[in-house]
C-alpha cells in the first residue's frame, strides 16, 4: 500500500506500532526513543524516518517541525511507558514516568496533528479512580479532539497472542473515526475467523534443545507462518539458553498445559504465582507474552512441548514481528524490546482506520484531491 500520510511515533520502542501503521499507508517520518537498542532496532527497519534517540522533554517539536520541513503531520501515535500505569505491581502516582504522559500531550499541542493515537495497558481507563484516563479526554478535548476510547484484543485481529490495550483516539472536527470490528473469535463464525492459535504461530520452527540455535525452517503449515516468512530463507533469532541440571529437571517435569503447582514439592520455589514455570497451550493463541518470555520462571512461557522457554524468534512471532525484522543488542535486551512491543496486528487494524478517516477527510475537503494517486 502506499504510504501517504504522515505521522510522528513517540515512545518508539523497536517500532511495533510504526510496522503495523506503515502496513497500512500510515508513514513514521520521524519517531523518539530514549532506549539505545529500542532505536538502533527501529533504524534498522525503518530506515527512511527521521529518528531522535533522546529523551523527549529535550525535544521542541515546533523546532523539529522545521528541522524535517513538514507542516502539518496527519498523526501523533504512541504511549508512554506502561510501567507508571500498569495493573501489574505497585501504583505510584508519582512515578516520574507518569511525567512522560504530559509530555505526550505537549508534543499534541505543539505539532497539532488531525489525528492522535494513544496506546497504553488495559488498566489504564481505572487508574487512580480513572484520573489518568479523564485527564488524557479532557486535555484533548481542550485541544479541540473529539475522543472516542475502548479497550482493544490482539487475538481479535489476527494476533497468536491475547493481548489487551486500552486505545484512545483524538480527531478533529470534520473527521469521523470508528474502532475496527474484530475479524477473529474463539471459534470463528460468519464474519470472523477463527482464531490464530500458538502453533499457528511456531509450528515451522524446527525443535531445540538447551543451548541451541538453528537457522533452518521446517515447511509452513499455515497462512499465519507464510505471512510472517515472507522471503526468507535463513531463520534468524531462534534459540535456547544454557539451563541448569535443576532448571533442566523443572521444565521436564511439567506436563501439558501444567504449570508449577504440577510440580513436586521439592522442586516448587517457597513462593509463587500460579502462572509461573507453565507451559504454553499450542492450542489457544498464547496469553500475554511479558519482557521476561526467555526466562521458564516467567509468567507461562515455557514451549508447549520441548524443555524450554520461548525463543526470541517465537516471541517475535506472537507479536507479529515478520522473521526479516532486524532486532539489535544482547538476547536479553531482543526479549525486553519484543515484549514491551504493541502487537503489530492491532497496529494494523487501528492504522487501518485511521487511513480511512483520513482519506474521507481529504477527498471531502478537497473533491479533486488526487493526494493517493
Amino acid at each position: 500500500m502506499s504510504q501517504v500520510f504522515k505521522s510522528i511515533d513517540l515512545f518508539a520502542g523497536a517500532g511495533g506500532l510504526s510496522c503495523g501503521l506503515t502496513h497500512e499507508g500510515i508513514e513514521s517520518v520521524v519517531a523518539v526513543e530514549i532506549e539505545k537498542d529500542f532505536s538502533e532496532t527501529f533504524k534498522l527497519n525503518h530506515k527512511d524516518c527521521f529518528f531522535i534517540n533522546d529523551d523527549i522533554e529535550n525535544i521542541d517539536f515546533y523546532q523539529l517541525m522545521q528541522k524535517v520541513n513538514i507542516k502539518k503531520f496527519d498523526l501523533i501515535c504512541g504511549g508512554p511507558p506502561c510501567q507508571g500505569f500498569s495493573t501489574v505491581g505497585k501504583k505510584n502516582e508519582k512515578d516520574q514516568r507518569n511525567s512522560l504522559f504530559w509530555q505526550f500531550l505537549r508534543a499534541v499541542e505543539e505539532i497539532n496533528p488531525k489525528m492522535v493515537l494513544f496506546e497504553n495497558v488495559a488498566g489504564f481507563k481505572k487508574l487512580y479512580k480513572s484520573a489518568a484516563f479523564n485527564t488524557l479526554e479532557l486535555e484533548l478535548q481542550k485541544l479541540g479532539y473529539q475522543v472516542k476510547s475502548d479497550i482493544l484484543n490482539a487475538a481479535d485481529f489476527g494476533s497468536p497472542q491475547n493481548r489487551k490495550r486500552t486505545i484512545v483516539v483524538g480527531f478533529k472536527k470534520g473527521i469521523l473515526f470508528d474502532f475496527p470490528v474484530p475479524t477473529h473469535s474463539k471459534d470463528g463464525g460468519l464474519f470472523t475467523q477463527k482464531y490464530n492459535a500458538l502453533s499457528d504461530a511456531i509450528s515451522d520452527l524446527p525443535h531445540l534443545n538447551a543451548n541451541e540455535s538453528k537457522q533452518s525452517y521446517l515447511k509452513s503449515k499455515t497462512k499465519y507462518q507464510k505471512e510472517m516468512r515472507g522471503c526468507e530463507q535463513i531463520l534468524t533469532e531462534h534459540n535456547s539458553t544454557n539451563y541448569g541440571e535443576r532448571m533442566r529437571l523443572i521444565m521436564s517435569m511439567i506436563p501439558e498445559n501444567g504449570s508449577v503447582k504440577d510440580l513436586p514439592s521439592q522442586l516448587r520455589p517457597k513462593s509463587y504465582f500460579g502462572n509461573t514455570y507453565a507451559r504454553l497451550n499450542k492450542d489457544l493463541p498464547s496469553p500475554t507474552i511479558t519482557r521476561n518470555f526467555g526466562t521458564p520462571s516467567s509468567s507461562r512461557c515455557i514451549h508447549p512441548h520441548q524443555d524450554r522457554a520461548l525463543s526470541t524468534r517465537e516471541g517475535a512471532r506472537l507479536q507479529g514481528f515478520p522473521d526479516n525484522y532486524i532486532f539489535y543488542g544482547s538476547k536479553t535486551s531482543k526479549i525486553l524490546q519484543i515484549g514491551n512491543a504493541v502487537p503489530v496486528h492491532l497496529a494494523r487494524a487501528i492504522g487501518k482506520e485511521i487511513f480511512k478517516s483520513l482519506k474521507t477527510c481529504y477527498r471531502q475537503k478537497y473533491p479533486k484531491w488526487e493526494y493517493l494517486l
